[in-house]
């Protein structure tokens, strides 16, 4: 979950896994979808910023700290900072490699994303979205065998249908177009995920139903 205190009520359909190009030399493109929220859209305080090292793209809040000012030179994502990076880096989460990775509190990594949607997980600086905390997190999510990749590898979501079990990783999802929404309340955010059975249907045809 993540604070958003004093946000109206709003429901995001979550776009499928993006793909980023740029030109070379380009810092920031404003037409780059975000590794992160899968979003193209920039803003002039919100840009989508390029690694230098590994050509990822997100925009400034999605990544948080690292990425909040512009730098007059190169910028370079966590992962391939050598001031942060040091060994192999794949996400504890997901067998998914690449993509936006950070620092969990045990010295591991986990892709922003996967840290957002997978419960009971959190950063310890909400803000800036450093410092990955998995010790709220079930440890039995570790057990599940992903219905879409079939690899027991990182931790599981679950469809929000009630007493549906089928499980997927958080990149796995994405990258299957599975219906995923952001809903911000009050002070927090709700991720729902559901599987292709249980994909809720369009308002219209609800209400077709209805007055059949």
């Amino acid at each position: 979950m993540s604070a958003l205190a004093d946000e109206p009520l709003l429901c995001r359909e979550v776009g499928a896994s993006p793909t980023t190009s740029r030109t070379t030399g380009d810092r920031y493109e404003d037409v780059a979808n975000c590794m992160i929220c899968g979003d193209g859209e920039s803003e002039d305080d919100n840009v989508i910023l390029f690694c230098d090292g590994c050509n990822l793209a997100v925009h400034q809040v999605c990544y948080g700290g690292g990425a909040v000012a512009i730098p007059d030179g190169p910028w370079y994502c966590d992962r391939c900072d050598p001031a942060r990076c040091a060994g192999p880096v794949e996400c504890c989460l997901c067998p998914e490699k690449g993509g936006a990775l950070k620092r969990t509190t045990d010295w591991r990594w986990a892709h922003v994303v996967c840290a957002l949607w997978v419960p009971n997980v959190s950063f310890v600086d909400p803000e800036s979205r450093d410092a990955i905390d998995l010790f709220g997190m079930d440890e039995k999510r570790f057990a599940l065998s992903c219905g879409l990749c079939g690899v027991q590898k990182g931790a599981c979501i679950q469809c929000k249908e009630r007493k549906c079990m089928r499980a997927f990783h958080v990149t796995c999802a994405r990258k299957n177009d599975l219906h995923m929404t952001e809903k911000e309340r009050d002070d927090w955010v709700e991720f729902s995920v559901y599987c292709d059975k249980h994909k809720p249907k369009p308002a219209n045809k609800r209400r077709r139903k209805l007055t059949a």
